[in-house]
């Protein structure tokens, strides 16, 4: 699970969980020094607050039509570069104030934390479980060793081009280091790593056959994929009433106007869980647009790709198999990084 829904609301499991690892280590940090902790809180909300503000003007266009788009997008890689910036400059100003002991032991309860929330909305229970104990040996006594732990586990778990995985190499090597060059490095480098997890909060699945698309269209007309010679098509399934769907549809037509070669985008509007024909044609022209829609009267197609939380973006190739899928709104850089894997 990537999102958690809350009625008309979809949450980020990896916001939730970033959150409460946070919330977690201020408290635990209150017997810390006050000052670094105080910093290390304000450095990274403020790196996060900036990262996603920074949607505004690097996506202006797409901002004006979808202001709630913000809560789901952010400035991307350029963001994330302003962003780091900043930090980095107040980093070097605050640099006096700093026990980087402290420091390093607010991040490895906050790595864990982290895990223990998302690998249990996963239902991974055991590796949940292993970082639960490891939470424990933190308390108990931190450690250099365990840092070093905490990266072979990662390694293990997810690889070593991971965020976390990267991050926790930027701090053992400045830990043995021991230069000051090195931790400021090292803080900012967490900074810009952990912005870049919270990105990354798409859900891929395993290629499968998906179900027949024989729907009528806005205009009348029918349309059948297994009709159509495209390489891939991106589905998404979207309500009126969805509030990341009206986020995310400024982004999916800015994609429609610029289709890549052998690339088609049709969107199939749940009408059978939607407020009406007229609530669809409103909400279209507000949005200008242009790519087919799709009505699933019966629910019959929604049904058949077992679409639970809306929007929902699925990737079929030339077989009609689905690749990818993307529960939650998706940007249109997000939606051309899918599918160049299959290009």
């Amino acid at each position: 699970m990537t999102y958690l829904t809350l009625g008309q609301l979809n949450i980020p499991v990896a916001w939730l969980a970033f959150l409460v690892a946070i919330f977690y280590s201020d408290f635990r940090s209150r017997k810390a020094d006050v000052a670094t902790n105080k910093i290390l809180e304000h450095l990274v909300f403020a790196y996060i607050l900036i990262w996603k503000v920074s949607y505004i003007f690097f996506s202006w266009s797409d901002f004006w039509k979808a202001p709630l788009s913000l809560v789901y997008f952010d400035g991307g890689f350029k963001g994330q570069v302003f962003a780091l910036l900043v930090i980095t400059a107040v980093l070097y100003r605050k640099r006096q104030g700093l026990i980087w002991a402290d420091v390093w032991a607010y991040w490895v309860r906050f790595i864990a934390v982290y895990h223990v929330i998302t690998y249990s909305f996963q239902e991974h229970w055991v590796i949940a479980g292993i970082w639960l104990v490891v939470i424990g040996l933190i308390e108990r006594k931190y450690s250099h060793w365990i840092l070093l732990g905490q990266f072979l586990l990662l390694a293990w778990l997810v690889g070593f081009t991971s965020s976390f995985t990267l991050a926790h190499l930027i701090i053992l090597l400045s830990v043995y280091l021991k230069t000051k060059q090195a931790q400021y490095l090292a803080v900012a480098g967490i900074l810009s790593l952990l912005a870049m997890t919270l990105a990354d909060v798409e859900k891929t699945t395993e290629t499968t056959m998906g179900g027949m698309i024989d729907l009528p269209t806005t205009t009348g007309e029918l349309y059948r994929l297994s009709e159509q010679d495209q390489e891939l098509t991106v589905v998404n399934f979207f309500a009126t009433w969805c509030p990341p769907c009206k986020a995310e549809m400024p982004h999916l037509q800015s994609f429609a106007e610029d289709l890549p070669a052998g690339v088609e985008i049709i969107g199939v509007n749940l009408t059978d869980r939607d407020d009406g024909i007229q609530a669809l044609e409103d909400f279209m022209q507000t949005y200008e647009v242009s790519y087919p829609i799709l009505l699933d009267e019966t629910d019959e197609v929604g049904t058949g790709y077992q679409v639970m939380s809306i929007p929902t973006t699925v990737l079929l190739n030339a077989q009609g198999e689905e690749v990818e899928r993307i529960v939650g709104p998706i940007s249109e850089d997000g939606l051309r990084q899918l599918i160049k894997p299959y290009q």
